[in-house]
């Protein structure tokens, strides 16, 4: 309605009881059509968003840390290995270092003097120290079950995995049984303990399949299995790898597995726990690589701009390194000095895509820091292992303000 003629009729109204009565009913009418609007708008938001999500989307993966006698008073967090190093001779033990990276770094470079008991003796030797092997290897493997599940990698906020080192000795054979050691860490020995623990909410189990049917698949037959009793709305649960090619989907609380060789009695899998927390003491808490997912990274689905605004983006999607701010972003040509100077850690080391275009040019993030010093180089390489899996083409590497 044209509002001049809207305006003329209200003011021939000679009636104070006309006019606000046909203000009240105005009112009403345009706050009905606002709000039927902005219901309607919101639906059409939420069917976009539904369409915008992928469907299979990555368990988020949370980490912690206890004391060695706090295990079994964990209920939704579990050892993430609890075994020394496969196929490592001279292993000796594994320590927790609790300070920063670049006091790692000092301590990873000497060399201590130590006393190994065995069953033949003592052994006086020296010992070197390195990240855990064993925890390295089961971080992986996680990534290989993603991938055999057909799953994107979102990049695990592994900053306790670093923390962790392994002893080793050259006097220490393979098959030797260790039954006791002295180690003098001499000023570092305050930042290393013996009685700490990861955990992660990852938990391994093997179930029997309830039922299977062969299937018709083009020009062969599959085998699908259905897997009854898994409660899908608190967990996710993930295929372990067993030889063959397979694709499984949940249909409610059943998971369903089709082989294409054979029929298969039982698998292995892997129960990703989406408990809130643990119910137990921890000495440090969970930390966790669920990242704050807004509407424009929901519509990307893995298509993006490779500029500042989108690195910004990824950034502050990572609620939980928000103690870190992203100050710069320079794109620099590939150089020799520049890979020496920037290699850090390697949050994705055994991912085999990493090894295309070995001289990409850098991106350089210089970055913030709002975090405790203990916690910062490693909150950055778990940023710049996100950022990488969104610039291929570069080599991401960061330094602190």
């Amino acid at each position: 309605m044209d509002s001049n003629l809207l305006n003329d009729r209200i003011g021939r109204l000679k009636k104070w009881e006309q006019t606000e009565s046909l203000s009240e009913i105005l009112f009403g009418a345009l706050s009905s059509l606002s709000s039927y609007s902005q219901s309607r708008f919101d639906a059409l938001m939420g069917e976009i968003r539904a369409e915008a999500k992928p469907h299979n989307e990555p368990p988020v993966i949370k980490t912690a840390v206890c004391l060695d006698g706090e295990i079994e008073k964990q209920m939704f967090l579990f050892p993430v290995s609890d075994a020394p190093p496969l196929k490592s001779p001279g292993y000796v033990t594994t320590v927790f270092a609790d300070c920063g990276y670049p006091l790692i770094q000092e301590i990873l470079a000497g060399t201590y003097a130590a006393q190994v008991h065995g069953e033949t003796g003592t052994v006086k030797t020296r010992v070197t120290l390195r990240y855990s092997d064993k925890y390295l290897q089961k971080l992986q493997s996680l990534y290989l079950i993603f991938a055999d599940n057909e799953l994107p990698w979102a990049t695990v906020n592994s900053a306790y995995f670093y923390k962790f080192l392994d002893v080793y000795s050259d006097d220490i054979a393979q098959d030797a049984a260790v039954g006791g050691f002295d180690i003098d860490f001499g000023q570092y020995g305050r930042h290393l303990s013996y009685d700490k623990a990861l955990l992660w909410n990852v938990c391994p189990l093997t179930v029997s399949a309830a039922s299977c049917q062969a299937v018709p698949a083009f020009d062969a037959i599959a085998y699908e299995h259905v897997i009854s009793g898994l409660s899908h709305d608190e967990n996710s649960y993930l295929i372990c790898p067993f030889g063959e090619r397979f694709t499984s989907f949940m249909r409610g609380q059943e998971m369903h597995v089709r082989t294409y060789s054979k029929q298969h009695a039982g698998f292995d899998l892997l129960r990703v726990s989406k408990e809130p927390g643990a119910n137990g003491p921890l000495y440090l808490p969970p930390k966790s690589n669920q990242r704050r997912a807004g509407f424009i990274q929901s519509l990307s689905r893995g298509r993006y701009v490779p500029t500042r605004g989108e690195a910004e983006r990824i950034v502050q999607s990572l609620g939980a390194e928000a103690g870190l701010s992203l100050a710069d972003v320079k794109a620099l040509p590939f150089s020799h000095g520049m890979l020496e100077s920037h290699k850090g850690l390697d949050y994705n080391y055994f991912i085999e895509t990493n090894k295309f275009l070995r001289d990409r040019d850098f991106l350089l993030f210089t970055f913030k820091n709002g975090l405790d010093r203990k916690w910062a180089h490693e909150a950055m390489y778990y940023i710049l292992s996100e950022l990488q899996l969104y610039f291929f083409e570069y080599r991401c590497v960061g330094e602190m303000a």
